[in-house]
């Protein structure tokens, strides 16, 4: 019999409160439903985040395996040079084309992939820089470099 009571009590307490206090109740609508606003602007913020730091392992994990697997790290005239999606690769001898496929990656912790495309517009398809990866792992970077100065002057 009291939840009873105490049920009509609320009830009649909210009624009162909307028929004389409606500017207030109002006011305390719009401000929950700003603060609504704000946390699930604030949920999403959170979980772009967390989506962009997984994006962000997963590529560091892609490039680190190309670099371990023995990349083919660029140069130009002995120099490091940084590579970018989207861009042609010649061989700096021959003036033609890497294959296709072949697994590129620069001195920063950019690794990409070669693959046909038609990035000039002329209708021929050279491959350029595709599927790029980025790590941050400078000890592994090192030693890929260290590595490829190693096999290249034996």
């Amino acid at each position: 019999m009291k939840l009873d009571l105490m049920t009509v009590l609320l009830t009649a307490s909210t009624g009162t409160s909307l028929l004389f206090g409606s500017g207030n109740i109002t006011s305390t609508f719009n401000s929950l439903g700003n603060a609504k606003e704000m946390m699930q602007t604030a949920t999403a913020k959170n979980n772009e985040l967390r989506a962009s730091q997984q994006a962000v392992k997963n590529q560091a994990a892609i490039a680190e395996e190309r670099y371990r697997n023995g990349c083919l790290v660029l140069l130009y005239k002995g120099q490091l040079v940084a590579i970018a999606q989207g861009k042609p690769v010649y061989d700096p001898v021959t003036k033609q084309p890497l294959p296709k496929r072949t697994v590129v990656c620069d001195g920063y912790g950019t690794t990409g992939i070669l693959e046909p495309r038609d990035f000039d517009g002329d209708g021929k398809f050279k491959p350029v820089i595709t599927s790029e990866a980025f790590t941050g792992n400078s000890p592994l970077i090192k030693q890929s470099l260290e590595n490829n100065r190693r096999a290249a002057y034996q």
